[in-house]
C-alpha cells in the first residue's frame, strides 16, 4: 500500500508522531539483537545496527525496520566487537581504577577523564552508522573523538540534559524501558549530524544577486 504523502501545516505534527512507535521498534529490535547473539557478542552488533536504523530514518520515509536492522546486525556481528564491543569491556578497566583511587587524590580526575570517555563513547555509534563504508576500526576510533570534542558544548549539553531525563524516566519504569534505549541511541545521531554539518564562516559575503547593472 502507498504511503500517503502529508502536506500542509499539519504535515510536521504528523511525522513527528511516528516517532514514539519508532522508538519503541527500534528498542524492541535493539533487545531482540543483544538475545540474539546470548547478550555479549549481540551488544555491539545490535547497538550499531539501532543506530544505523535511526539513521535510516532521519534521511528516509520509507524504511524496512526488520529488514535493515538485521542486515546491519549481521554486517557488524564479527567487526563490531572490535569497533564497539572492545571500548565497552575498557569500561570495567576505568571503573576498576574509578573505584581503587576513591578517597584519593586521584579521584577527581579520574572521574574527569571517565566522563569524557563515556560521552565519546555514547557517541561512537553514532559516528560509525555515520562513516561511509571502508573505515578501519581505528578510523572510526579517531572519527568519534574528533567528532564528541569538535565542539566540546554540545555533547557537554546533551549530555546534562539526557541525564535530566533519564533521572525524570527512572520514575516512569515501563517508559524508561520502551524508549529509553533508542531516545539515548538518537540524541546521539541527533548530535553527530550537527557537529559534523559545516558552521558558517563570520563575515562571509552572502549571495550575489543578479540584475541590471546600475546607471
Amino acid at each position: 500500500m502507498p504511503e500517503v504523502e502529508l502536506t500542509g501545516r499539519a504535515a510536521p505534527i504528523y511525522r513527528l508522531l511516528d516517532w514514539p512507535l519508532r522508538l519503541a521498534l527500534v528498542t524492541f529490535l535493539w533487545l531482540l539483537g543483544v538475545a540474539a547473539g546470548m547478550v555479549i557478542a549481540g551488544l555491539a552488533p545490535a547497538t550499531l545496527a539501532a543506530h544505523q536504523l535511526l539513521l535510516a530514518y532521519l534521511d528516509d520515509a520509507e524504511v524496512r525496520p526488520w529488514a535493515r536492522f538485521w542486515s546491519a546486525w549481521r554486517e557488524w556481528l564479527g567487526r563490531g566487537q572490535l569497533v564497539l564491543g572492545l571500548p565497552l569491556a575498557t569500561v570495567w578497566v576505568l571503573g576498576f581504577y574509578l573505584v581503587a583511587a576513591r578517597q584519593t587524590v586521584l579521584a577527581v580526575p579520574l572521574s574527569v577523564v571517565m566522563l569524557g570517555y563515556l560521552v565519546t563513547l555514547w557517541l561512537l555509534p553514532a559516528a560509525v552508522a555515520s562513516a561511509g563504508p571502508g573505515r578501519t576500526v581505528r578510523d572510526l576510533w579517531l572519527l568519534a573523538i574528533h567528532l564528541s570534542w569538535r565542539r566540546p558544548v554540545l555533547p557537554v549539553a546533551a549530555t546534562g540534559v539526557f541525564v535530566v531525563l533519564a533521572v525524570g524516566a527512572w520514575y516512569v519504569a515501563p517508559a524508561a524501558l520502551v524508549f529509553g534505549p533508542a531516545t539515548a541511541a538518537l540524541a546521539a545521531v541527533l548530535v553527530v549530524r550537527r557537529v559534523s554539518s559545516p558552521r558558517p564562516k563570520r563575515g562571509s559575503p552572502g549571495p550575489k544577486r543578479s540584475g541590471p547593472p546600475a546607471r
